[in-house]
């Protein structure tokens, strides 16, 4: 009986591939054909299809690619090669770079957008601004350093990162990386010594900056607690809508747990201050989100506290901004300070910045710079601090305003902007460094999909219709949505 169906089987293949042949060659009422050969049934090797084997394999190795880029980022250990002083992550990225910028000028993570210019022009004018305060000789690592880990690990997100699949991926792959470090971080807060650090063989990375509630603030493997907690913390927003995404609600909760709980054990004001952020975007979008414009409302809302701070305060609302974002009056002070004379230096030095220079402060002040946004326009000028935010406020402002009907798509744009409203804002009380200004570099390349061709077929051809309907209706001397012209100007002529 077996026999009989494996001829029939056969017998059927020969002749679809007869009939295939003939219509390689139609006549003019013929149509093409629309599928090749079809792959002959029976054993497993002759369902084989390579090219989907091979397709599948690129699909998923630019994920790879990130995927080792994250993990890279726990590795403390250090290379030196020639005068570059090179981490884990940053030989990765260096490996990767020039592959990297051939492909995107290549088009092949879509067309070069108006962002990546932007980028590209900060990255430059970082170099210049070196130039122009150091010798060739001096800035050669730091310039090579700063290039990588700024516009390397933006290639990389921008290249590897292509789809919501991809996103969510990383979000994964990420989430995965958290969970495992909780267990370490809690050990070292409780025994008050760097548990990971340790069983890995460098604890001369370790460093010891006191207690706080008891507890050793955690760093795991990186070089600092800040470092860990604001890495950590920029996953709320992640977890919350991508890696929850399509899932159930206990998955959800247990992964703003883990978040949480990292992000405490850090102990650190920045960190805590991005995971608040956060958690008010996030109870904003779910009290409001039948209202399409609750983010309008925020904003104006945000404008308007502003204003009356100013006005019925003595202090700025910077000022007391940072008052209540850090754990002491202290530590609030001295932003204070970092902020009065920091600008003063930048008013000073507008167009080239500072570079590696010692900035002009009280001799009692420490050389950190506890705000982000005021170190890089510190130290590179404003031109750079214009080229960076620019291109940030308008992806920000292109992605929100992309029609996306496909719920992946949709979830990961929330992911992003939540996460990335969070990390803004908490820049403005600490510094990130190192690893975690790469990852902060790959996380906003990651999200450049959503406004350079990236989305999903449903939300691409929605967005044409809409786009073709606004057209012909322009087209027609019409307003989008106004009906009472379009009657008024079908109306037959008497």
């Amino acid at each position: 009986m077996k026999t009989g169906i494996k001829k029939a089987q056969n017998l059927n293949y020969r002749r679809n591939q007869k009939l295939s042949y003939r219509r390689e060659f139609p006549k003019e009422t013929d149509q093409a054909p629309t599928k090749p050969f079809q792959d002959a049934p029976g054993d497993d090797e002759a369902n084989w299809d390579s090219r989907k084997v091979i397709a599948v394999a690129k699909q998923g190795f630019p994920v790879f690619l990130g995927t080792v880029f994250l993990i890279s980022l726990l590795l403390p250990m250090r290379i030196r090669l020639g005068p570059l002083l090179l981490f884990p992550y940053r030989l990765w990225l260096l490996l990767l770079f020039i592959p990297l910028l051939i492909a995107l000028l290549r088009g092949k993570a879509g067309p070069v957008a108006f962002v990546d210019w932007c980028f590209f022009g900060a990255a430059i004018w970082a170099v210049v601004s070196l130039l122009a305060n150091h010798p060739l000789g001096v800035i050669i690592e730091p310039a090579g350093a700063h290039t990588i880990e700024f516009l390397g690990a933006y290639l990389l997100g921008r290249i590897t990162i292509r789809s919501a699949e991809d996103f969510h991926r990383m979000v994964r792959i990420f989430f995965m990386i958290v969970l495992v470090l909780l267990p370490f971080a809690l050990l070292e807060g409780l025994l008050h010594r760097p548990v990971l650090l340790q069983l890995i063989g460098q604890n001369g990375v370790a460093v010891d900056i006191g207690t706080r509630m008891g507890l050793r603030r955690a760093q795991t493997a990186f070089e600092h607690p800040i470092l860990f907690g604001s890495f950590v913390s920029a996953g709320l927003g992640l977890v919350w809508y991508s890696y929850a995404y399509n899932r159930s609600a206990m998955r959800r909760l247990f992964g703003t747990f883990v978040i949480g709980l990292s992000t405490m054990l850090s102990l650190s004001s920045g960190a805590l201050m991005a995971f608040a952020m956060q958690t008010v975007f996030i109870a904003w979008e779910w009290v409001l989100k039948s209202y399409k414009r609750r983010w309008a409302i925020f904003g104006w809302g945000a404008a308007a506290v502003y204003v009356l701070i100013d006005l019925f305060t003595t202090a700025s609302p910077f000022h007391v901004l940072v008052r209540y974002a850090t754990f002491s009056m202290q530590s609030s002070y001295n932003r204070i300070l970092i902020w009065h004379y920091g600008t003063q230096n930048i008013w000073d030095n507008p167009l080239f910045g500072l570079g590696l220079n010692d900035w002009v402060r009280p001799r009692w002040m420490s050389a950190s710079v506890d705000n982000f946004w005021l170190l890089i326009a510190l130290r590179y000028g404003i031109p750079f601090f214009i080229l960076v935010t620019g291109a940030l406020v308008l992806l920000i402002w292109r992605m929100s305003r992309a029609q996306m009907p496909d719920p992946a798509d949709r979830a990961a744009r929330a992911a992003f902007l939540t996460t990335f409203g969070g990390v803004a804002l908490a820049a403005g009380t600490v510094h990130y460094w190192n690893g975690v200004f790469s990852f902060i570099m790959f996380l906003i390349g990651s999200s450049i999909w959503m406004i350079s061709g990236g989305l999903s077929q449903s939300s691409n051809s929605d967005q044409s219709i809409e786009t073709d309907h606004r057209k012909s209706r322009r087209a027609a001397g019409l307003k989008f949505g106004d009906v009472t012209n379009a009657r008024s100007n079908n109306r037959p002529k008497t």
